[in-house]
């Protein structure tokens, strides 16, 4: 994926080689774990009939899964990010479509990377694979190097952006 840079200047564009490709192989970490839980979640609920439990009812195993998704979850991305950003936990569930398959899927997704300053970087990634979905990562050097220090989305046609409490 090309990194388009705004409104940096050039003393700081290479640092987006620094922070966007680990940046974007954690979203992609992440999506792919949240696929796998999902298709396990599925394959549960798809033995329910068999044992004789009613749809609306929770699969013994379903507990276990969800305990793994959130401990696996927190230890792909908690190194990642700074104090504080995680105070809810783990993301409490997932989807299919995962949160950033339209990133990954959509040939025309963009990562625009803009860096004002030495002390905070913005990526901002774009897809319009079904509805325009934008996400924006704010990262910030620490000793272990670049952490994710905020996230906000933004849908459709919105103009405005909404704080996110999970990666």
């Amino acid at each position: 994926m090309d990194i388009k840079l705004l409104n940096t200047p050039e003393k700081f564009q290479p640092i987006a080689e620094e922070i966007v490709p680990p940046l974007l192989e954690l979203l992609r970490a992440r999506n792919d774990l949240e696929r796998e839980i999902q298709e396990r979640f599925q394959a549960l609920e798809a033995e329910k009939p068999a044992l004789g439990i009613p749809q609306n009812q929770v699969h013994p195993d379903d507990p276990a899964l969800w305990e793994e998704y959130r401990c696996r979850y927190l230890e792909l991305v908690q190194p990642r990010c700074v104090p504080g950003l995680l105070k809810y936990g783990a993301a409490g569930s997932c989807g299919k479509p995962a949160r950033y398959d339209p990133l990954f899927e959509d040939p025309e997704g963009q990562v625009i990377f803009t860096m004002k300053s030495a002390k905070k970087a913005t990526v901002e990634t774009s897809c319009r694979k079904s509805w325009e979905e934008r996400y924006r990562f704010t990262l910030k050097p620490f000793e272990d190097g670049w952490l994710i220090a905020g996230v906000e989305y933004r849908l459709g046609g919105e103009n405005s952006w909404h704080g996110e409490h999970y990666v």
